[in-house]
């Protein structure tokens, strides 16, 4: 086990090196092929029930820009019934917004169905709409990144809250998604509806993303790895007693006692320790991928109580949006919308679950918040998605 997570770095956690990235690389070169001729929009002829707005907030990046991936991965492999039943609305949150380098881009408009802005929109155009900066009466907007970043996201939940969409989806501008993102979303959803009607427990969101990078060993957790190898010592002596027994009564003369102190100190000494320190080497997430009675894959959903991240894709059903933007429009501004979320869901008992595998990748060999430095692969289970 541990020499195949070694050998096959696509299947091992993040803090390993070497990361296969060819998929989400694949999707990039996809997404550019597809935004330099966006198709037109085709309208299905039988009427299409809504089902998911998705609000994507974006700013001016100084070092590269991932919106156009974004929006065009999110769209490339959507059927017209697909592509109707979802509502897309993007938010350039400059505050001049002409200096946004998707202003009045030619491939904007086929691809989205609105535009939202805190200044003048362009000329002759049907999906820009201009919206207040000040977005609670009586509350000027300060210059605090978590503050702006929090009402940005607000402004996207209102929009999203007008359209009376069952579902809203906060998607970051720097990902890219699967092919059969929307298949595998729709898939999971089902499952997660299902499950709180079964058990009457109430969800507040649904990861379209999780970074894999904080899945791995935590060290607050110590305590129930001890009590698991304890768990295992007490099996393992346990038939090691057992059998010593047997040979005993079976075949006492052929073993004698000597022999016997000699492999209990090697199994108890060497041989489980070894084994016990193989397998958290290997890491969390492979071995957790060896369980046999995992149905997180047949079902394309999980639960993740803890260690969640990031906000590249959360998806909220309608009946908590109202509660979510109040939350991001009430001060203080310590912290960012999807920590105070997590606060928010366990004072209340709410389920969080997450796509498995991951169907957005936090995107690029550069990270779009903090310069131009190598970044991590945030999702193996993406990657491992790639078929040519």
């Amino acid at each position: 086990m541990y020499a195949r997570s070694i050998l096959h770095p696509g299947k091992r956690d993040p803090s390993i090196p070497c990361p296969n990235v060819r998929f989400s690389s694949v999707r990039a070169a996809e997404a550019d092929v597809y935004i330099r001729n966006p198709p037109s929009r085709i309208i299905p002829i039988k009427p299409v029930d809504k089902l998911l707005c998705i609000g994507i907030p974006s700013i001016n990046r100084t070092t590269e820009s991932f919106l156009s991936s974004t929006i065009a991965t999110l769209s490339d492999t959507l059927t017209p019934e697909e592509r109707a039943s979802i509502r897309i609305v993007v938010l350039l949150a400059d505050k001049s917004p002409s200096e946004h380098f998707a202003y009045g881009q030619d491939w904007l408009e086929p691809l989205v169905d609105e535009v939202l802005l805190y200044g003048e929109p362009p000329l002759g155009s049907t999906i820009y709409r201009r919206i207040p900066l000040d977005l609670k009466e009586g509350n000027i907007r300060g210059d605090g990144r978590v503050e702006n970043m929090r009402l940005d996201h607000s402004a996207l939940v209102e929009a999203c809250r007008q359209q009376e969409y069952p579902y809203f989806a906060l998607v970051e501008d720097d990902i890219v998604t699967m092919r059969d993102w929307f298949p595998r979303f729709k898939k999971g959803l089902t499952y997660v509806e299902q499950k709180t009607k079964d058990t009457s427990r109430e969800w507040i969101y649904l990861r379209l993303f999780y970074s894999e990078i904080l899945m791995g060993w935590n060290n607050e957790e110590w305590l129930a790895y001890s009590k698991v190898i304890c768990l295992v010592y007490t099996a393992v002596l346990i038939v090691f007693l057992v059998g010593r027994k047997y040979v005993r009564i079976g075949v006492s003369t052929a073993v004698t006692p000597h022999t016997q102190r000699y492999l209990a100190a090697l199994i108890f000494g060497l041989w489980l320790p070894a084994l016990i320190a193989l397998y958290f080497l290997s890491g969390r997430l492979f071995t957790g991928r060896l369980n046999p009675f995992s149905l997180s894959t047949l079902h394309g959903a999980r639960e993740m109580p803890h260690y969640g991240c990031c906000a590249q894709g959360l998806v909220l059903p309608q009946r908590h949006l109202e509660d979510f933007q109040a939350l991001l429009r009430d001060p203080p501004y310590n912290f960012p919308g999807d920590m105070i979320l997590e606060d928010y869901a366990e004072a209340r008992g709410l389920v969080k679950w997450a796509l498995e595998p991951s169907v957005f990748q936090h995107v690029g060999f550069k990270e779009s918040s903090d310069g131009t430095r190598r970044a991590e692969v945030w999702n193996f289970g993406f990657e491992r998605q790639y078929k040519k």
